[in-house]
């Protein structure tokens, strides 16, 4: 059966919404006379995401000197865009759960590892202003695969057969759906209001426009950690030769020195086990 567009919007409106919360912390760091007070008052109303912010702010991924008792001094500690990103992720993970088909844990885990590695590289490479953006859209990139399978649960399942059988997602969904997961999330995140920027990191993150580096950050990003934590057989033999894929101009041509590879071979690392620590956080409540 061929999935189109227009039925996978009406289908997606079933789906859980994110909490308001999250829709006014996003809203709130957008504006340039945002305060502490400000999403203090926003949190204070979404007990489980307070506690979750809270449990992120002492993990290992952002702990500083002393733990952090108060929301106050975690909103001071991660600052306002990662408040904001990092109750995103967690919102996102507890209302996008459940599937007969999908290891969903691994798909977070991998999701997130995506996401970290992304800012990683973006601070390596002196984009600074879009690391918070690309950990987000990272995060983000493949929630299409759980909105096809929470939507069309029938037609998914001959999918993810594929995929075990060696086929690359992408290239069965777009065989058997006619639809890919990528195209799948970018639809699912206009309907959550995400920016632009994000639902276009989401859309083209399997085929990023040259020069862009957003999109062609997150792919490399992905590749990366598919070398790592394989998703599917597909991925048990891939090899990732920086310096030859065709992103490498968009997310590395503007340096005038080449970066450290090896630093950042040993930060990818790092950040799986992170990846798997802030999924233990999210699914809490």
């Amino acid at each position: 059966m061929q999935v189109t567009a227009q039925e996978l919007r009406l289908r997606a409106k079933k789906l859980p919404s994110l909490p308001a919360s999250v829709l006014a912390l996003n809203q709130a760091v957008q504006d340039e006379r945002c305060t502490v007070d400000r999403l203090l008052a926003i949190l204070q109303k979404d007990p489980p995401l307070s506690a979750s912010l809270l449990r992120l702010a002492n993990s290992a991924l952002y702990a500083g000197d002393g733990e952090v008792r108060d929301l106050k001094t975690a909103i001071m500690r991660l600052g306002f865009d990662s408040v904001a990103n990092l109750g995103t992720g967690a919102a996102v993970i507890r209302t996008m759960k459940g599937s007969d088909r999908l290891d969903l844990t691994k798909l977070w885990q991998h999701s997130v590892a995506v996401g970290l590695v992304a800012r990683g590289v973006a601070r390596l490479v002196k984009k600074h202003g879009d690391a918070e953006t690309a950990f987000l859209g990272g995060l983000l990139h493949d929630i299409g695969k759980i909105a096809l399978d929470q939507c069309f649960p029938e037609e998914y399942t001959p999918v993810v057969r594929r995929i075990q059988e060696g086929v690359q997602s992408v290239e069965a969904e777009r065989e058997l759906l006619g639809l890919d997961h990528a195209e799948a999330g970018s639809i699912l995140a206009a309907q959550w209001v995400f920016p632009e920027v994000i639902i276009a990191m989401i859309r083209d993150h399997h085929t990023p426009p040259s020069g862009e580096f957003l999109p062609n950050l997150i792919n490399l990003s992905d590749l990366l950690v598919r070398t790592r934590i394989p998703n599917s057989p597909a991925d048990e033999h891939l090899i990732v030769n920086i310096h030859e894929e065709p992103t490498y101009p968009a997310v590395f041509g503007h340096l005038k020195e080449e970066p450290d590879f090896e630093r950042l071979t040993f930060q990818i690392d790092d950040e799986l086990d992170h990846a798997m620590a802030f999924v233990d956080l999210a699914y809490q409540t």
